[in-house]
């Protein structure tokens, strides 16, 4: 082997590694300044961690219904909710009620004062629908919850127990009636399916059995609708208390009036064929 002048073995050993090396690998581009950098960019406000709700409003509306026959259209005749805050230590800070007067089929059944304990005297002093969702506005702008510019309302959802509440019950309702569904009533949260996610426990046999499945005393008679709105708060409470955060809704109405969330189209139908049995009987648990 031939040594040029002045270059020692291990130096011309090292070169001739070199050019073998970028022989075998001559194919490759040498490294530009964002293969060191990486795929990285600029973190937008759509990619940023959804903040959690600051307040809850619990809802479980009490409509009209037979065991006898057919009721129809739909009527709701309790409207109730229950405020959580939900900073740390979470806290519930009021509880909303009124009674609604059923229009088309005004007359209670026995059936239905017998399952909800709601009297023919409470509906006939109660007041329409659409006075009830004023109303409910006004206690909701009361607790800072809603602002007459909604864009600088606090953030917050309902929390139902199905979602036949406000997809069918409300919007059914508010469709006959030709009334505008308010915009805070687009989303909203089904307890039902993050309760199965949470405690790893089937939603089933009723709200009352799934109170009572997780220690919790069910307190007043079911399908009363202030009563069933507390113990769904209760759950909500637990959920809360043990780190859960509410950050997304698990449905709503999009832009096009359509209903999306999980399962949206099927779920729908079942919510529809739940509510459409609850004019006959009793609404879903």
């Amino acid at each position: 082997t031939k040594h040029t002048a002045g270059e020692s073995s291990s130096e011309q050993a090292g070169s001739a590694s070199a050019r073998a090396l970028g022989q075998g690998w001559h194919f490759l581009k040498a490294p530009t300044a964002k293969d060191v950098r990486g795929n990285r960019r600029c973190r937008k406000a759509l990619d940023a961690p959804l903040r959690p709700f600051e307040y809850l409003v619990v809802l479980d509306f009490e409509w009209t219904c037979d065991n006898k026959k057919k009721l129809h259209p739909l009527e709701i005749i309790e409207f109730p909710s229950v405020l959580i805050r939900t900073s740390f230590p979470p806290k519930i800070v009021s509880e909303f009620q009124v009674y609604c007067k059923p229009r088309v089929n005004p007359r209670l059944t026995d059936f239905c004062k017998e399952l909800t304990a709601i009297t023919q005297e409470m509906v006939d002093s109660g007041v329409f629908l659409e006075d009830a969702i004023r109303m409910h506005r006004v206690w909701l702008e009361r607790h800072g919850v809603l602002r007459e510019s909604e864009a600088s309302s606090a953030s917050f959802t309902f929390v139902t127990w199905t979602d036949a509440d406000i997809m069918f019950a409300l919007e059914s309702e508010l469709s006959r009636l030709n009334l505008q569904r308010p915009s805070y009533f687009n989303n909203w949260i089904n307890l039902k399916l993050l309760y199965k996610s949470h405690f790893k426990k089937e939603a089933v046999g009723g709200l009352q059995v799934c109170v009572e499945r997780l220690g919790i005393a069910f307190e007043g008679r079911a399908h009363s609708g202030l009563v069933d709105s507390r113990n769904t708060a209760a759950i909500v409470m637990k959920m809360l208390q043990e780190g859960f955060q509410f950050r997304r809704n698990t449905r709503g109405f999009g832009p096009n009036g359509l209903v999306w969330g999980k399962n949206s189209r099927s779920g729908a139908e079942n919510e529809r064929n739940d509510g459409s049995q609850a004019m006959r009987s009793f609404k879903p648990d």
